[in-house]
């Protein structure tokens, strides 16, 4: 599991959107997380902050 992971899935999910459309057309979390998986990210919800977090920071700085 990874941090690096989940910025790719973000990266994905910005980029192509017909993943975004099949990720997002499932209303069940658990068979998203099933979904993003099988496609190949491994990566856990605080991982997932963590690169929300580090994007966050590349574009807009350091904000503390």
């Amino acid at each position: 599991m990874s941090v690096e992971d989940a910025k790719r899935y973000m990266k994905r999910m910005r980029e192509d959107k017909d993943f975004r459309a099949m990720i997002t057309q499932e209303e069940d979390m658990q068979k998203n997380w099933e979904r993003i998986h099988a496609e190949g990210y491994d990566f856990t919800p605080q991982e997932f902050k963590q690169a929300q977090r580090e994007e966050y920071e590349t574009v807009y700085g350091d904000t503390h």
